[in-house]
């Protein structure tokens, strides 16, 4: 799945009132420039366009606003999930309020027993450890090598631990889209990003993850020698087992993930675990094949498996289990936390209490809590005003696939084809999942394990069957998420509610500054279906090549050009860009970028009493401005580091620019000519869509 940025049964009526709630939005104040909403109180005129776009489009602003040291990056994604957690508090209150005498099973009741419940700082510190023991016992009572895969399938079907050393679960086939197929996946780490595992044994980040790992044990109330030999341990089998993941470029690429496999062909990879006994105990019949994500991985894991004693494998999943469960249990345990989110991003505070809960309680209840939210933040006006931006940002695309001259008659037929059977979906599903039979009391890790069972076992049901979609049902996609993103296996994407909120998508503002923001975020996604990676999946979301070779070859001729941009862009001093990694966003920058300004001069073609200049600046030069804007960002170097090393989505700054560069009519609008520092050769311009 392609997103924007840097994780269904019977309707339910809502039964949260909403005046007290609209009247405490209300006096949450409209974002204004330091929001990044579009202002050329933003700009600094002293520098010349062609000198410096970045700084002429917000050097005013990287002036003014400081990044709040809550937040590893600052920009406008992130100013605009400040502003719902400032709305979120208010409807998680009055939920909260509400939630004892809120019908049971109902959103308010769910989200506000859930979100109490985290709050409640003096249940949790006495609580201590009790929550977890039951699992603790389950890990302790393993005996063999049956025992531990039973604990394995048993843990993922029930519980929300991280799913240690392998995960099999059923999801969308990459052969037959139509159809799920039973996935075989890499267990988790406790570490976020796999780089930190590559580092030396004294390696910073290595170190500080090692005594997070030993000081997360010593709250859990492990003697400090024991619990420096754990989390050495299990550093030393993360770090063994590391090497055989997917790095995220391999991750990146369908060849890589899209490994067909028998039982009993992987059952020869990892010996030592019965794969018929994981699938009888989560109750599946065995299949007929099965896809293998990780190719390299499981040499290795059989090997720490043959090289390791089966107590220090428990003794692993021990520390998985703790640590992925520490967010929830003690307050005791926030301070290693904080500790290891200072060396890993630079972020030296843990976010508040409230902040924390509300991010809970999305991450376990996401479809209740969106109902809530787009009943008081999501008006019908957004919605239609959205999809109709859509239909015009879709047709400019069909419009420019003729006009592809390096591609043959064959191909743009089929990507045409695609484009039409594109869906495309706005704001929030229309039927929601219903988690009305869920228990949620006053118990977190109980309510946790609810949760993620409900989930695990309503896609174990779907086995078997053609593929249903559950629509925004993703951490991505959910109604409340920041985000917008397409999925290669539906050709479709998913434009949340939340952003479809100002300053991304305003009204209030011009044509122009709107459609080279929430209008370009829609091409970006459209785009996606034809970057380097959704080129490789056709019209049903199947993986097919369905270019003939030269046009292949032309594609990453394109391609190659934005791998070059990026490479050449020093992030830190020393640090370049990761053109390879980054090809696919930097490639659906451009296309949602040249889709908008065609929408752009459809519009004015159409409203030419609009083509007037508006603070001093053309409709073109807002639009380009306007771009510039939502992408500028203030982040610290760490996050900095673990994006470029990590993560597909490049710097804001770099977005800010290189899109426009690719595009003639951003020399045009600003005057740009040869010798500026802004000039691309136009050899080295992008303009593959």
């Amino acid at each position: 799945m392609f997103c924007l940025r840097h994780a269904a049964p019977l309707f339910l009526p809502l039964l949260l009132g909403t005046t007290a709630l609209a009247q405490s939005a209300a006096e949450i104040p409209p974002p204004g420039p330091d929001e990044l909403s579009f202002s050329i109180t933003n700009m600094d005129p002293s520098v010349s366009p062609g000198t410096d776009f970045y700084r002429y489009a917000s050097g005013a602003w990287q002036d003014r606003v400081q990044r709040p040291e809550t937040l590893a990056s600052y920009g406008m994604l992130d100013i605009m999930g400040e502003r719902q957690k400032a709305q979120m508090k208010v409807v998680l209150a009055q939920a909260g309020a509400e939630a004892a005498t809120a019908p049971k099973g109902s959103p308010v009741q769910q989200v506000g027993t859930l979100y109490n419940a985290f709050l409640d700082t003096a249940a949790r510190d006495a609580a201590g450890m009790k929550p977890l023991q039951p699992q603790l016992d389950a890990i302790a009572a393993i005996q063999s090598n049956d025992d531990l895969v039973r604990y394995l399938a048993t843990s993922w079907i029930n519980t929300s631990a991280p799913p240690a050393l392998i995960e099999l679960k059923p999801d969308i086939g990459f052969a037959d889209s139509s159809q799920y197929v039973m996935m075989v996946y890499a267990g988790a780490f406790g570490v976020p990003f796999d780089d930190v595992l590559a580092e030396p044994p004294d390696g910073p980040r290595r170190s500080a993850y090692k005594t997070y790992l030993t000081q997360v044990l010593q709250v859990a109330g492990y003697d400090p020698t024991e619990a420096a030999r754990m989390a050495d341990l299990a550093t030393s089998i993360e770090s063994a087992l590391q090497p055989g993941k997917l790095n995220p470029i391999e991750a990146n690429e369908p060849v890589m993930v899209n490994n067909p496999i028998t039982v009993e062909a992987m059952q020869a990879q990892i010996p030592e675990l019965d794969l018929q006994l994981y699938l009888d105990t989560i109750g599946i019949p065995k299949p007929g094949e099965m896809n293998l994500m990780e190719p390299r991985y499981f040499a290795g894991l059989s090997k720490v498996l043959r090289e390791h004693s089966l107590q220090d494998i428990k003794d692993y999943i021990t520390v998985l289990t703790i640590a992925g469960y520490s967010g929830v249990l003690s307050t005791a345990f926030d301070e290693p936390t904080r500790a290891w989110s200072a060396a890993l991003s630079g972020v030296p505070v843990l976010p508040s209490m409230e902040e924390r809960g509300l991010a809970l309680a999305v991450g376990a209840l996401g479809h209740p809590v969106s109902q809530i939210y787009v009943k008081d933040f999501f008006t019908d006006e957004q919605k239609a005003g959205a999809t109709e931006l859509i239909g015009q940002i879709v047709g400019a695309f069909k419009a420019r696939i003729p006009t592809r001259n390096w591609l043959t008659e064959a191909t743009r037929s089929q990507a045409m084809a695609k484009v039409d059977a594109l869906t495309v979906r706005v704001g929030y599903p229309d039927t929601w999942i219903d988690f009305s039979g869920v228990e949620i009391g006053p118990d977190l890790v109980t309510n946790l394990n609810a949760t993620a069972a409900f989930q695990n076992r309503r896609m174990l049901a779907k086995f078997g069957k053609p593929v249903v979609l559950d629509q925004f049902s993703t951490k991505n996609t959910y109604a409340v998420a920041q985000n917008a993103a397409y999925n290669p296996q539906l050709n479709g994407f998913e434009i949340p509610a939340a952003i479809l909120q100002a300053p991304m998508y305003d009204p209030d503002k011009d044509f122009a500054v709107n459609v080279c923001r929430i209008g370009a975020v829609i091409g970006h996604e459209l785009t996606h279906g034809f970057d380097s990676m959704g080129r490789q999946f056709d019209a049903q979301g199947n993986i097919r090549d369905w270019w003939t070779p030269a046009d292949a070859e032309a594609f990453n001729r394109q391609a190659q050009k934005l791998i070059d941009q990026a490479n050449a862009y020093e992030v830190l001093p020393g640090l370049m860009g990761n053109g390879t990694i980054e090809v696919g966003e930097n490639m659906a920058d451009v296309g949602g970028l040249t889709l908008a300004m065609d929408v752009l001069h459809q519009h004015l073609a159409q409203h030419p009493d609009q083509n007037v200049k508006i603070d001093g600046l053309t409709p073109e030069q807002r639009c380009f401005l306007s771009w510039a804007q939502l992408w500028t960002t203030k982040s610290s170097d760490e996050f900095l580091r673990l994006i470029i090393a990590n993560d597909p989505h490049p710097p804001g700054p770099y977005r800010a620019v290189a899109a426009p560069q690719n595009l003639d009519a951003f020399y045009q609008a600003f005057g740009i000519k040869d010798g500026d520092p802004m000039w691309l050769q136009p050899e080295k311009r992008v303009q593959a869509w």
